[in-house]
């Protein structure tokens, strides 16, 4: 168990400090062929107008794949993924052929705001997609925050070690031990999303749209019906019960996800980020 553990560790550290070149390099090249590759799939079958359109605009590990399972709960609706995780030379275009090769009468997607900010490196203008979307192609905006980002970025964190960041019902969910987490790695990840949510704030004060909190609104089932209701409103189609087969993968416990919980905990101490400690505590 204990050389299980280490390769793991050794493993996660090895991807962070290589991930960002890694994944410029498949952005790079990969999202390019994969904008060519859906432009000509997509040519025959782009022809339906949807009557209502939305996107979804977040951040990383605050709960949009299960906002988006449950959304797609509704006949009604087709809601994808992330569009834009690689950089592609049209961002627009990509969007509006996904959009008009569905089938369904209200489409929406993901828009993750790393993407927008750090992958989309074409748009100079970073307000100009939403700009595009919202005002010239009637799109309903939604933004989905996590409010506590010290836990964003321990979710984070653990889904690189883990190599996994979802689970099904009925699925493998097998644990992993817990790994020794760098507090300077930590603090890292606490900072990039600092930057994010200054970029999501800034970027949505322009426009009307639905907030969500992950806190308040989907990390329970009573929680979930509520605000599905309010989704329904706001996308004005009629509420329909919702499920979804996804399960959380982040252990509740910090002790079962790291096993130096007091020293990063102590790392907080004198930072702006202090007022997290409470919250780690009682995992």
């Amino acid at each position: 168990m204990r050389q299980h553990s280490t390769s793991r560790i050794k493993q996660f550290y090895r991807n962070f400090k290589i991930g960002t070149i890694r994944y410029h390099v498949s952005s790079f090249y990969l999202g390019y062929l994969l904008e060519i590759w859906n432009f000509l799939s997509k040519t025959l079958v782009a022809n339906h107008e949807p009557a209502s359109k939305f996107v979804i605009f977040t951040s990383g590990r605050s709960g949009s794949t299960l906002l988006v399972d449950l959304i797609n709960s509704n006949p009604a609706i087709q809601c994808d993924g992330e569009l834009l995780k690689r950089r592609v030379a049209f961002p627009y275009p990509l969007v509006r052929r996904f959009e008009r090769s569905s089938k369904k009468e209200i489409y929406g997607f993901k828009l993750l705001s790393y993407q927008l900010l750090n992958v989309q490196t074409g748009i100079k203008h970073k307000p100009s997609l939403l700009d595009t979307l919202v005002h010239k192609e009637n799109y309903k905006l939604i933004y989905l925050d996590r409010e506590n980002k010290a836990k964003q970025a321990l979710s984070i964190i653990y889904g690189f070690y883990r190599g996994k960041w979802h689970n099904e019902a009925g699925r493998d969910s097998s644990s992993v031990p817990p790994f020794e987490l760098d507090p300077a790695v930590f603090l890292k990840f606490l900072t990039e999303l600092d930057i994010l949510e200054r970029f999501e704030k800034s970027i949505i004060a322009t426009y009307p749209h639905l907030y969500l909190s992950y806190e308040k609104d989907l990390r329970d089932d009573i929680s979930r019906e509520a605000t599905m209701r309010k989704v329904y409103e706001f996308l004005q189609v009629p509420y329909v019960a919702t499920s979804t087969q996804l399960q959380k993968v982040t252990p509740s416990e910090l002790s079962s996800m790291i096993s130096n919980k007091a020293a990063v905990i102590e790392a907080l101490k004198g930072t702006s980020y202090a007022h997290y400690i409470p919250s780690l505590e009682r995992m």
